[in-house]
């Protein structure tokens, strides 16, 4: 009992401290991973004019559409990435450069020399716009969520000590939250709405912060993937996975005969052959210079085992011809997880209502920091006014001994 007093005790100092170092950081990778649980369906909403398109006939060639976009963005921005979307959807063509090393600073911003995606309608050629990745609220949210809009090497630890620091105080919370028998446990989860504020305030902390735990383990666990290699390793490695899957393919020798033309259009025709229209979005990573392997992976429509059903497909761009793949079915555990890894974060693995669970989940934990930070300043306030008058009755028999010398 004795051990189990001072454990608790200790568990309180680190809820308190810990809490009040990181409270601010929490408060706001919470906010913001409540925009971007709906993240899809609001840029959608917002963007419809540009993702949206009225289906007429078939669509034109990629290879085509893409020397339209290739001459929106001007040539000093060549296009690395292809997104095909799914009938009634428009085509989106990227160009992204990062920076040289001497002109990063701690800003985000100064990552990339430029970042922009290009909206084609597929079926006429029409550019429908051009957004600046970089500046796009979207983006910049997801920034300031993952790497606080710091410079990845330095914001992602950052942010991810903080959510390791706030996955220690929900365990530490709810070893505080532990009641001693039923009538205590159901005065835990009450909220007393007809109390003073400040019962109210703790009663929220205290009930919201049991009701969300389960949810709030999850996030966090999912969420650190991005901020370490190690606690990624990690989760490979629980699965049955000794590290993670190199995703990287070489395209093997080709003779010179073999390497005319640009092979593009047959490359996307073989895989939408091959996919027979089961799919929501086709990604294109096109191969840098000297490089003869195209990447592409394939969103697929169905689930079917629960996970995100994302295959990967590899052309060898000077002949067009599919040489590997590593379909959804025959991925190990580890690397479904990992491709999956973002829906369990956001709660989109199941659609609405896990989404929904999330973004409750996230609100949650944004209050937690704020009601545990009043609770905390309330006490201190309390006993700052309590202080006078112990010090008056502990002075007392010092000056009536004095009187009596």
């Amino acid at each position: 009992m004795q051990f189990w007093k001072r454990f608790k005790a200790v568990a309180a100092w680190l809820h308190l401290w810990l809490g009040l170092a990181t409270g601010v950081v929490i408060v706001i990778v919470s906010v913001t991973g409540c925009v971007l649980v709906f993240e899809d369906e609001l840029f959608d909403f917002f963007h419809r004019d540009l993702v949206e398109v009225k289906q007429t006939g078939q669509p034109k060639a990629v290879s085509e559409l893409m020397a339209v976009a290739q001459r929106t963005l001007g040539k000093s921005k060549p296009i690395t990435d292809i997104r095909i979307n799914e009938d009634g959807h428009s085509y989106v063509f990227s160009a992204s450069k990062v920076n040289k090393a001497k002109a990063i600073t701690l800003s985000y911003f100064s990552q990339f020399k430029y970042r922009d995606d290009v909206y084609v309608n597929p079926y006429n050629g029409k550019v429908l716009g051009v957004i600046d990745v970089r500046y796009e609220f979207f983006n910049v949210t997801e920034q300031l969520h993952r790497q606080l809009l710091l410079v990845k090497p330095v914001g992602s630890v950052v942010i991810g000590c903080c959510v390791l620091i706030f996955l220690l105080m929900l365990v530490t919370g709810f070893i505080l939250w532990l009641p001693k028998n039923l009538k205590q446990f159901k005065k835990n989860v009450t909220i007393k709405w007809g109390a003073k504020w400040k019962r109210v305030n703790y009663d929220l902390h205290n009930s919201f912060g049991f009701y969300v735990l389960p949810i709030a383990i999850v996030i966090t666990v999912t969420g650190l993937t991005w901020s370490f290699k190690w606690w990624e390793k990690g989760i490979y490695q629980i699965l049955g996975s000794k590290k993670p899957v190199v995703l990287v393919r070489k395209a093997p020798p080709v003779t010179p005969a073999d390497t005319t033309g640009n092979h593009l259009d047959l490359m996307l025709a073989t895989l939408q052959h091959k996919l027979e229209g089961n799919y929501r979005t086709i990604g294109l990573n096109l191969p840098d210079k000297g490089e003869h392997t195209m990447m592409a992976f394939v969103y697929l429509k169905n689930r079917t085992d629960g996970w995100r059903n994302l295959s990967y497909y590899y052309f060898d761009s000077r002949t067009g011809k599919l040489f590997d793949q590593l379909e959804h079915a025959k991925k190990p555990l580890g690397l479904k997880w990992r491709n999956s890894n973002k829906d369990i974060h956001t709660g989109r693995i199941y659609g609405l209502p896990t989404q929904l669970l999330a973004l409750l989940a996230a609100l949650i934990c944004a209050s937690l920091p704020i009601t545990g930070f009043m609770i905390w300043w309330g006490k201190r306030k309390k006993t700052k006014k309590a202080t006078p008058f112990r010090r008056r009755h502990l002075q007392q028999p010092v000056l009536q001994n004095a009187e009596s010398q």
